[in-house]
């Protein structure tokens, strides 16, 4: 039943720790960050959007892949509001990421 219900979180960037640009017809660039969860519950597989990525007109934005979260030197499949830990993000234009930027969840659909 919850299922259905739309997920949304936002991760504040503490620190970015690596950027590995992609290789051709990799799925992108891959950027290692130390993140503060500030709002709902990070999870595996969710998409975020750079606050300076806004795509125009007949533009499409990827977002940010998570495939990673580690936790107290553990790997967990989520991460809580007020949370710190080490996520693994991939996508294209990760070199544009800072410190104090906020990733918002993008809506599934």
């Amino acid at each position: 039943m919850l299922d259905n219900v739309p997920q949304k979180a936002a991760l504040s960037i503490e620190s970015i720790e690596s950027v590995t640009p992609g290789v051709t017809g990799a799925a992108g660039d891959v950027a290692v960050c130390v993140v503060r969860c500030v709002e709902g519950t990070a999870r595996l597989g969710m998409v975020f959007q750079h606050p300076g990525s806004a795509a125009g007109p007949g533009t499409a934005t990827s977002g940010f892949l998570l495939t990673a979260i580690e936790w107290y030197g553990k790997q967990v499949e989520q991460l809580d509001t007020v949370h710190s830990g080490k996520v693994t993000l991939m996508g294209a234009g990760a070199e544009t990421l800072a410190k104090r930027d906020v990733l918002n969840s993008a809506p599934r659909h």
